[in-house]
């Protein structure tokens, strides 16, 4: 019989008025594998850190057991649930023998057992049959075994539950369920865990169970056979969802043609030494550009946006070759770009709803085009926000990334552009959001916009796009 190693009973928690917990429980058995679901406030985030110990504030009742100790100090939870995050590697010199030892040796310790740290390390790999080497640096790993590392060093400090609060950036659909594959034979009699993402694929993938949330309760606990279809999952989450597909996706770089419809072109885009790619989009298309290596992927945004100039990179525009184009000349032509949607970086945080959609429309459109064009984001502030707030003084810093999400969409729409480039445009979405970005994506290209999205994987974009390019 499986043992028991997170119990929940009963667990009520007020964070602020909009984040809370009603009722919770549920129980996690060694070897499992939960994958948490639920949109944005609907309360899996704020389990998640009430879990890890990084939220204390609050009224909260209820009872918590792990390993079978009743826990009387919820402040020491983190000493037993690990959490995974890509930040964890933000030091990449370290080896991976220090990467698992640092922790209770501190560097001077480190430096004088640096031999014995690396027999430490090898004892655990050899304990769990992982041919990985402990005297490399922790840059050199792919980033599946980076992850799988992780797993290891949870199980060195003791940890019960591994949390894993990651998107997997750099991973493919196959590397990601190769990496559930190892993850389940890792935790085997040792640990449990929970997935806690915005990724459908990734929840589905590394789950053998849900436990879904909707707005501080749990609405469904089964096993991940239980649900068939996305639209059965979206009944618990939304109760209805509506998207729209695409008929027609391309695979490859090359364009289906029409030339005169055309906006932009870019020359020479350096993607790595020796690579270099040339793309044509073309008035109304979706294309999405899918990259594995994050800083590729991030050298094509930055480079297609403008905000980066690569080497004998050129532009063509309305027929005209520009060289070495910035952010802002190219946003003159009526090319824009969202790099992080849903986040505070999009937005003017201390300015009002009204006027940060104003702002890009300035001498772009008349007044009365803009009074007739926001009526609709101002409908659905109210509807989000409540009825008696008034729209125009509510500040951007008071919103949450639902609300930027739509405002920012909303707020380009208006501007009308002709090229609209985003980057991971879900990568901050709910289950609600990723339905209303491919909304935004249709509409833009029904107004004639050319949209690009630069990805990493083919979950949410494949009914959507025009033409995939995958860059290899």
């Amino acid at each position: 019989m499986k043992k028991e190693l997170l119990r929940i009973n009963h667990l009520n928690c007020t964070y602020t008025p909009t984040r809370k917990l009603e009722n919770v429980s549920f129980c996690i058995l060694e070897g499992e594998c939960i994958g948490f679901l639920g949109l944005t406030y609907s309360g899996k985030d704020l389990l998640s850190g009430v879990l890890r110990g990084k939220l204390t504030e609050g009224k909260r009742v209820g009872t918590i057991y792990i390993d079978g100790q009743k826990i009387d100090d919820w402040e020491i939870l983190n000493q037993k649930i690990y959490c995974l995050r890509p930040d964890n590697y933000i030091i990449e010199d370290w080896t991976v023998a220090e990467y698992l030892c640092l922790v209770d040796s501190g560097w001077s310790g480190a430096f004088w057992r640096r031999s014995r740290l690396e027999e430490e390390a090898e004892e655990l790999f050899s304990e769990f049959d992982l041919m990985i080497e402990v005297s490399e640096r922790m840059k050199k790993l792919s980033e599946s075994e980076k992850r799988i590392v992780d797993i290891v060093k949870a199980y060195r400090q003791g940890a019960k539950i591994v949390i894993i609060e990651d998107e997997f950036e750099g991973m493919s659909q196959d590397d990601i369920i190769k990496f559930g594959k190892i993850m389940h034979r890792l935790i085997a009699g040792k640990m449990g865990v929970i997935i806690n993402s915005n990724s459908n694929f990734i929840s589905s993938a590394l789950s053998d169970k849900y436990v879904i949330f909707n707005k501080g309760h749990i609405v469904k606990k089964c096993a991940r056979e239980y649900i068939k279809t996305e639209e059965q999952l979206e009944q618990y989450l939304l109760g209805n969802s509506e998207v729209s597909a695409k008929s027609n996706v391309f695979a490859g770089t090359e364009s289906p043609g029409y030339d005169d419809d055309v906006v932009y072109r870019v020359r020479n885009l350096k993607i790595r030494k020796d690579y270099k790619e040339t793309f044509d989009f073309i008035k109304g298309e979706v294309v999405t550009i899918l990259v594995q290596g994050r800083r590729e992927k991030e050298q094509i945004f930055l480079t297609l946006s403008g905000r980066e100039q690569s080497g004998d990179t050129y532009y063509i525009l309305n027929g005209k070759r520009h060289e070495n184009m910035d952010c802002y000349e190219i946003a003159g032509e009526k090319i824009v770009s969202i790099r992080a949607l849903g986040s505070r970086e999009e937005v003017f945080e201390h300015m009002t709803v009204e006027e940060n959609l104003m702002l890009p429309s300035l001498k772009k459109i008349s007044f009365w085009d803009y009074l007739r064009t926001s009526r609709g984001i101002r409908k659905m502030m109210l509807e989000e926000l409540g009825e008696e707030q008034n729209i125009k003084n509510i500040k951007m810093e008071e919103l949450g990334s639902n609300e930027r999400i739509r405002m920012t969409l909303e707020r380009w729409y208006i501007f009308n552009p002709n090229v609209l480039i985003l980057f991971e445009p879900f990568a901050l979405c709910d289950a609600n959001n990723v339905a209303v970005v491919k909304k935004y994506v249709k509409k833009f290209s029904n107004k004639g916009t050319a949209v690009v999205i630069v990805n990493t994987r083919e979950e949410y974009v494949e009914d959507i796009s025009d033409r995939i390019i995958r860059i290899r």
